[in-house]
């Protein structure tokens, strides 16, 4: 499964400029085609307004393929009226998307809210979404953590984040969090994992069960103790393993951490 496509949700801000310069290198390692999506809502029909909105929104994507790390990059670029960042899926071209980039303001505080566009469409994206929180002039990705329950679901959807494993070749952290409130023994987590190297075989790896208070913070601490660059780990929604009580937990480590975080939706 090739990334043939990349989505980036531009609002022209500095935050969506870090997540289009991720994009602009992993086009460059792929030969993507970056889509460069920018959602705006108008006045009612025929306000006199509206043309001249239009005009600036296209004067600033004009810019785009001018910023120095676009350079040789294949570039289009959408602007969407009245459509929510969610519903962009609709649009025929961009549900076929292999991948979306994109950034997030983050958040202050442990229950801060994250820029809520990021976290409606880390819910409900169809395909891989890699949110980037913070500048990086070349992004890299030498130690990545996959933080999971390694049920029989998790194990096949993994498969979704091969292509940027193969691209990056990093050394991949399977982690499995226990917490006093979700107890596993140690036995069957090891049986757990063990199925899932039957089926993908790592080059590079290491496996560790890992207690904390709450997963959050497990996923959170193991990742700043190997220094993570990447985070990646399947989205449950509202329910199940990952059930956190505001939400989801992928939300919440979105929120509430500066690694780029790679989550697909189960």
């Amino acid at each position: 499964m090739a990334i043939r496509t990349i989505v980036v949700p531009y609002d022209f801000s500095d935050c969506a400029t870090d997540a289009l310069r991720v994009a602009a290198k992993l086009a460059r390692l792929t030969g993507a085609v970056v889509e460069v999506v920018h959602l705006y809502e108008q006045m009612t029909d025929f306000h006199t307004e509206n043309q001249k909105l239009r005009d600036e929104i296209e004067a600033k994507l004009e810019r785009i393929p001018h910023l120095p790390f676009m350079k040789g990059i294949e570039l289009k670029k959408f602007m969407l009226r009245q459509l929510s960042l969610t519903e962009m899926f609709k649009n025929e071209r961009l549900q076929k998307a292999d991948l979306i980039v994109m950034g997030s303001h983050g958040a202050t505080g442990l229950r801060g809210i994250v820029g809520s566009n990021t976290q409606r469409i880390v819910r409900q994206a169809p395909m891989p979404v890699l949110v980037i929180k913070q500048h990086a002039d070349d992004f890299e990705v030498r130690d990545m953590v996959y933080a999971s329950n390694f049920t029989d679901q998790d194990v096949e959807k993994f498969a979704a984040f091969l292509p940027v494993i193969q691209l990056f070749d990093p050394k991949v952290h399977l982690l499995k969090v226990n917490t006093p409130r979700s107890f596993e023994r140690s036995e069957d987590s090891h049986k757990a994992i063990d199925r899932f190297l039957q089926r993908h075989e790592l080059k590079r790896f290491t496996a560790t069960i890992y207690n904390d208070l709450s997963i959050e913070e497990g996923i959170l601490n193991f990742a700043r103790g190997i220094d993570a660059d990447l985070i990646a780990m399947a989205t449950h929604g509202r329910t199940g393993f990952f059930h956190v009580v505001n939400g989801s937990l992928t939300e919440d480590i979105v929120n509430h951490t500066n690694f780029p975080v790679l989550s697909v939706k189960l």
